[in-house]
């Protein structure tokens, strides 16, 4: 293949190279790596149109990931996991009809629009979006769609069941009221996740099944940082669809006291906390204070603090879990 090179006036061979490039969208200054053509023959760069479409859908990409925002690449699997039309999906949504077909040729979303498309990866969250709003659509739309969703929902029904990791995270987050100054941060999370954890230890209310691990900040599960990662050290959005009635009662009561005993404290005094305490304290024993290690924390020493913490402060449930942690100083 040949393409025109300025410099030589001619058309010429050329190579493709990638380089580190610096660019800038929407005030946010960010590199990514785009592909250059060069001529063989003087060196020069040349413009070849398909390569410079790559490199602004690359820049793109770039900004969305550092932004947290939903990829084209994420919404058309949306699309093909539904078996849904851009325009039902953005009538389902109550969007624009042609809001999906703009996001699906580059149109970068806003956070908010991300978040929803973001959440309709789950069947469960389309599954209530269905619901709520499948008079929006036709009935071929409709049915389709039930089918897609049964099916869906059918093969993950006992993982759903079963990993309650998220379903956890999930109701913590739907606890908070931002309009009351309420917020969780990805640190905060995690430890509202470790403590409940181990009050359901020390119930023998055990249904949080990934092991913590002892990081510098304190208790973290890996797979839960990672799917909050996008957010920093940012506040993560309030989750507004939440059911229940994935936990049994026992559950729930554990969730409910955690949640109002340790929820009105910020991410870094839940930090000290945990390392005041026995289980993070033993699981880096010989570590510097910023060395990084991935040390599991013992469900067993968790299990052991914890119920003798409840034994010796005659713990039986919020109002004395609440007087014993208020008296801690940290």
């Amino acid at each position: 293949m040949k393409e025109y090179c300025y410099s030589c006036d001619a058309e010429v061979e050329f190579r493709i190279e990638e380089s580190l490039i610096t660019t800038e969208i929407k005030n946010m200054v960010f590199s990514y790596l785009a592909k250059i053509a060069y001529c063989n023959d003087c060196g020069e760069e040349i413009y070849i149109s398909e390569l410079s479409d790559d490199n602004v859908s690359a820049a793109n990409n770039e900004y969305r990931k550092l932004k947290g925002l939903i990829q084209v690449s994420e919404i058309e699997n949306i699309l093909t996991k539904y078996n849904i039309g851009q325009k039902p999906l953005a009538s389902l949504l109550g969007w624009g009809e042609a809001t999906i077909i703009r996001y699906v040729k580059g149109l970068t979303p806003s956070k908010e629009y991300s978040q929803t498309l973001k959440k309709l990866m789950n069947p469960q969250y389309m599954f209530e979006l269905y619901l709520n709003n499948k008079e929006s659509l036709t009935d071929v739309s409709q049915r389709k769609l039930y089918a897609r969703l049964m099916a869906l929902l059918d093969q993950g029904q006992t993982s759903l069941r079963e990993n309650k990791l998220i379903n956890v995270a999930e109701y913590f987050l739907n606890k908070i009221e931002p309009e009351a100054g309420e917020s969780i941060t990805p640190l905060k999370l995690q430890k509202l996740v470790y403590y409940a954890q181990a009050w359901s230890l020390a119930f023998n209310v055990s249904f949080i099944q990934e092991d913590f691990q002892a990081w510098v900040h304190g208790p973290v599960i890996p797979s839960l940082y990672v799917h909050f990662r996008e957010y920093g050290s940012a506040n993560i959005p309030k989750v507004y669809s939440f059911d229940a009635c994935v936990f049994e009662q026992e559950e729930l009561n554990i969730l409910d006291m955690v949640w109002s005993v340790y929820g009105k404290y910020d991410a870094k005094y839940l930090e000290r906390l945990t390392h005041a305490e026995r289980p993070w304290v033993n699981a880096r024993q010989g570590l510097d204070h910023n060395e990084r290690c991935n040390n599991i924390i013992s469900k067993q020493e968790i299990q052991e603090y914890y119920s003798g913490l409840r034994e010796i402060h005659g713990i039986s449930g919020e109002y004395s879990l609440n007087k014993y942690v208020s008296n801690i100083i940290v």
